[in-house]
């Protein structure tokens, strides 16, 4: 720099206005005058698994499919889930059952068997009370005895409580049970179909669905193999999901701040991709050991983070080396 600080001067004093453009490009390229730093694409996956150990059924997709939201993407196997369903709902049919049972009274076909019962007694009765009139006009007559008359007497009074008993026994049986015992039943009949429910949302997730629209990034378990529960069956990487990590030397750390445009250069690609600073760490780190460049000797930097806009997003892919170079009204900051 020295060498080339006495040429600049030597070039200055002998009026030499016009400098040669590649020899400020040498100048300029030196990234301790510029704000521009290197750094690696990376991506913020969206792992997805099974809320119970089960074996892995069947794979609906593929390693690099694009998927939409609420697709399906692998189906786990759901043999013990859809019979604890089966019990549950015919235990909460069952107490179902019992509830209108209490709260309507005895069954139609239980009524009518009462009301038979009652016709007969009525009937019974009514040929008691026929025969009492006319034994009790032969007691007065004297033409029988005291003790016939009572037996006569007796038997329409048996009778007759016959006819009482079903008859208040069929009032009771339209009834609904008492408010308590309802209650009870009604709670009953809650938590079954809450066992229900449960059983059903289980079922369900022998299903992994797409949360949103994303691309396929890895299948980490194959059909016949049984993950753990809740370790990831398969990734995501959704549009928008990938990053830019570079890191700011700590002098050059109050040029930079969040919502700063940026310029994203990659090979592979002619152009650039703009992008804007999201994140700046708050915590100084030394200098990771593997960072894509040769000239970062800084012993402190402070991790950055930016997002390339999310129609370009897709051209950058995770791990790919990046240049970031800082924008203000479209211009180069130096």
């Amino acid at each position: 720099m020295n060498i080339f600080n006495a040429i600049i001067r030597f070039l200055w004093s002998k009026k030499k206005r016009i400098i040669p453009l590649v020899f400020l490009n040498v100048m300029g390229c030196d990234d301790d005058r510029l704000l521009i730093f290197p750094g690696y694409a990376y991506g913020d996956f969206v792992y997805l698994s099974a809320s119970e150990t089960e074996k892995v059924e069947r794979l609906l997709v593929n390693k690099g499919d694009f998927v939409v939201e609420g697709q399906e993407l692998v189906k786990m196997e759901s043999f013990t889930v859809e019979n604890t369903l089966q019990r549950a709902e015919k235990s909460y049919q069952a107490e179902l059952a019992l509830l209108r049972n209490m709260q309507s009274g005895e069954r139609p076909a239980e009524l009518d068997v009462i009301r038979s019962q009652l016709e007969q007694a009525q009937s019974a009765a009514s040929i008691a009370k026929s025969q009492l009139k006319r034994y009790q006009q032969l007691y007065h007559s004297r033409n029988i005895s005291a003790a016939e008359w009572e037996n006569v007497r007796e038997d329409y009074r048996q009778k007759r409580a016959q006819v009482d008993e079903l008859t208040h026994q069929l009032e009771a049986k339209q009834l609904p049970a008492r408010q308590e015992e309802i209650h009870r039943q009604m709670a009953q009949a809650h938590a079954a179909k809450l066992q229900r429910d449960k059983a059903e949302w289980d079922l369900r997730q022998r299903v992994i669905v797409a949360p949103q629209a994303a691309q396929v990034y890895d299948i980490i378990y194959r059909p016949g193999e049984r993950p753990v529960a809740g370790r990831p069956v398969i990734s995501l990487l959704p549009n928008g999901n990938v990053k830019i990590r570079f890191f700011i030397p700590e002098k050059r750390l109050g040029m930079v701040k969040t919502g700063m445009k940026v310029r994203l250069y990659f090979d592979g690609y002619p152009a650039f991709v703009p992008g804007s600073i999201n994140y700046i760490s708050p915590q100084a780190e030394y200098t990771p050991p593997v960072i894509y460049s040769t000239r970062r000797r800084e012993k402190l930097m402070f991790m950055a983070e930016a997002l390339p806009v999310k129609e370009q997003a897709s051209r950058i892919k995770p791990g790919q080396p990046v240049k970031v170079e800082m924008v203000v009204d479209d211009a180069i900051l130096h």
